[in-house]
């Protein structure tokens, strides 16, 4: 039995939704994972990153963040050469960067100033008071004029912006099921 019109219809439709929709699923920026560790690569060299909520749970997270709240975000700097450079970090309100990359007046959301981390490991704290689409910046500027960033996007309080080819794979093995038993030939009763 061939599939009707309209069901052929609504899987081109199905279709073209799901490719106009793949474009939007976003890179994580810099941000990988190496063995179950968020790592953020920052020039050439490799920065780990975890964040945390105590206040609702000890587990870490290295993507988006639950829920608004207090969230503590622990760097660990990989490489010695990265241990001797300024480093900074900020978070910028999502699309709250000029078209040269710099921060836009007003996006920056937190803030802590270029430091030298001879040990490695820097943490900061900062208080989400509500959810929404945010990028973490880090820079990290060298003695010997070296000036690298690193740009990750993350959510806050809402559905993770990472799922989302998950949901539209998920869609589509719906839709092709539904396709699949629809057009399969109907048993006569005899």
């Amino acid at each position: 039995m061939k599939p009707s019109n309209s069901l052929l219809s609504l899987a081109a439709a199905a279709g073209l939704a799901l490719a106009l929709a793949a474009p939007r699923a976003e890179a994580r920026g810099a941000l990988g994972y190496d063995q179950e560790m968020c790592v953020l690569k920052v020039g050439p060299d490799f920065l780990y990153f975890s964040g945390y909520q105590f206040a609702t749970s000890q587990r870490k997270f290295c993507e988006d963040v639950p829920d608004v709240g207090e969230t503590t975000l622990v760097f660990d700097l990989a490489q010695d050469e990265l241990r001797q450079m300024k480093v900074d970090f900020r978070i910028l309100r999502d699309g709250g960067e000029n078209a040269e990359g710099a921060p836009a007046e007003g996006a920056t959301v937190a803030y802590l100033p270029p430091e030298i981390y001879p040990k490695g490991t820097f943490s900061f704290v900062h208080t989400f008071d509500e959810p929404g689409n945010f990028v973490g910046v880090v820079t990290a500027d060298g003695p010997s004029g070296e000036h690298w960033v690193a740009r990750f996007p993350f959510s806050v309080g809402g559905a993770p912006k990472s799922k989302t080819p998950f949901l539209l794979l998920a869609l589509a093995c719906g839709l092709a099921l539904a396709l699949f038993f629809a057009s399969r030939p109907k048993k006569k009763k005899a």
